[in-house]
């Protein structure tokens, strides 16, 4: 079994967007809005294609 993806439940996409990005070095892999509704998801530089992290609005 390999996981693809797995959410995280965060309270600001943007900052928490910087600091996955800025700090642990990961990088912006999808970013649509649909709506309100916004699917973000970062993933390893190192293996793109390899699991990613959905950064999930928790409203």
């Amino acid at each position: 079994m390999k996981i693809k993806l797995t959410s995280i439940y965060v309270d600001d996409q943007e900052k928490a967007l910087a600091f996955y990005t800025g700090v642990l070095g990961l990088t912006k892999k999808a970013d649509f809005s649909n709506g309100p509704f916004r699917w973000l998801t970062v993933a390893s530089p190192d293996e793109p294609e390899g699991t990613e992290l959905q950064l999930a609005l928790n409203d």
